[in-house]
């Protein structure tokens, strides 16, 4: 499958060196494809990676990942232009605690007619390389309101061996972004990185 990936942080670095090594054609979309730090992503990644405009990559495939900072993110759905059929992976996080919606429902709302999931936001991105701790694979929470568009997403984090579980439409995305930030504070107030959440069932 080729997979668009918007942002070459952490996120989208990670998500694309998990993904390539699945097979999955990965094309980043950078606002300089020729930079030095893209190239060299690109390097590690080897033949399945490639870099496009941002533009240019979000025509070149139907599967989207999210990746910048959630406040760049309405910049980069305008440059998408027609995003109508589209899936656009929801991976960011938004630290507003006066916020009325989750970010997720607003992309949508700028996003018409696409089909926005909400997906591997509540877990530290370098764990997408080997989601696996103290033996268990840590649970992936995926939401979305589209079931084709979270068929697609799910098999991706199947794929990467994460336990995923559906928690449902999209307006559940609230809670998976409450679950980041939880994950944060408890990795800020000393439990460190090595560390997920896992649901029992």
């Amino acid at each position: 499958m080729k997979i668009i990936i918007i942002g070459t942080g952490t996120v989208g670095s990670n998500l694309g060196k998990g993904l390539a090594a699945k097979g999955h054609e990965i094309v980043f979309g950078t606002r300089d494809p020729q930079s030095d730090k893209m190239t060299n992503l690109l390097a590690e990644i080897g033949a399945n990676a490639s870099a496009l405009s941002i533009a240019e990559a979000m025509a070149a495939s139907d599967v989207i990942a999210l990746a910048p900072p959630s406040a760049a993110v309405p910049d980069v759905i305008a440059q998408g232009g027609d995003l109508s059929g589209k899936i656009l992976i929801d991976t960011t996080n938004r630290f507003a605690p006066d916020a009325k919606t989750s970010a997720a429902e607003e992309f949508a709302a700028l996003a018409k007619g696409a089909h926005v999931v909400k997906a591997f936001n509540t877990i530290g991105a370098e764990h997408y390389l080997n989601p696996v701790i103290g033996g268990q694979a840590i649970t992936m929470f995926i939401c979305g309101d589209d079931a084709n568009a979270k068929e697609i997403v799910g098999g991706l984090v199947a794929e990467l061996g994460f336990d995923l579980v559906d928690a449902g439409p999209l307006g559940n995305a609230e809670h998976l972004e409450s679950l980041a930030r939880l994950w944060i504070t408890l990795m800020r107030d000393g439990m460190g990185r090595n560390m997920g959440f896992r649901l029992l069932r």
